[in-house]
């Protein structure tokens, strides 16, 4: 998760989460189906709506690739078979889609609303501490990468020069940073209790993530009801 790929407005945390959820089930169980296309093509448009356009932008080129790619995997290695590969490529693709919502959303979003939902104070500072190690280790690395070539190092598949010039000054700098975070907590007079505190910018459910709820349950109703009204063929029907 990199700040890259936040949005301007991200939608309500727990929206996120339970759309990010319920893509994942609904094209994992719509996926033997042509609906399985259809819905995760359309919660796709609907991200792209609702203010997620330019990560979609982003991350289009990536998701045709990782899909294209991995399909194109599982065709050869069912020798031949569309169908099969066509399935694949439902759930891939859903769960390409399902990461959206999630990669979008800063980590001190979500730390915000489950402190006003009043979650446990150890649980929230966990999580923001967990999702936002990866753009911090990130760019340890490249600071690491940096200094190898000032130095005159290139490479890193040596393994001396991985474990002397990589390896050792990025665990050296990670542990500062663990030194530093653990201070500048214990600064701030964090405690675990529960008691009283409030937030500075409180994150509300507001009309846009209701109607975003609305829309994506829609879809996804139809999507689970299509097959007992007889209007999503199976994959094999549209292949044959």
């Amino acid at each position: 998760m990199t700040d890259r790929f936040y949005v301007r407005r991200p939608l309500y945390p727990i929206v996120s989460i339970l759309a990010a959820l319920l893509t994942l089930i609904g094209a994992l169980a719509l996926a033997r189906s042509v609906w399985g296309t259809v819905f995760v093509a359309a919660v796709f448009v609907l991200l792209c709506l609702f203010g997620y356009a330019s990560i979609c932008r982003k991350v289009l080129p990536i998701l045709l690739l990782y899909v294209g790619g991995f399909s194109l995997i599982f065709y050869l290695a069912s020798g031949g078979n569309g169908v099969f590969a066509w399935q694949m490529a439902n759930r891939l693709a859903g769960v390409g889609v399902a990461v959206l919502p999630g990669l979008a959303m800063p980590p001190v979003h979500l730390t915000r609303c489950l402190t006003a939902l009043g979650c446990p104070r150890l649980l929230t500072l966990g999580m923001l501490i967990t999702t936002s190690f990866v753009p911090v280790l990130s760019g340890e690395v490249r600071q690491v990468r940096a200094a190898m070539r000032t130095r005159g190092i290139t490479s890193i598949w040596n393994p001396a020069a991985f474990y002397r010039a990589f390896l050792i000054p990025l665990l050296v700098r990670l542990v500062n940073i663990s030194d530093t975070l653990a201070l500048s907590v214990e600064t701030r007079g964090f405690v675990g209790n529960s008691g009283g505190y409030t937030v500075y910018h409180p994150v509300r459910l507001i009309g846009k993530d209701l109607c975003f709820a609305g829309l994506f349950l829609v879809v996804l109703a139809l999507g689970v009801a299509a097959p007992a009204l007889g209007l999503a063929a199976p994959v094999q029907g549209v292949l044959a």
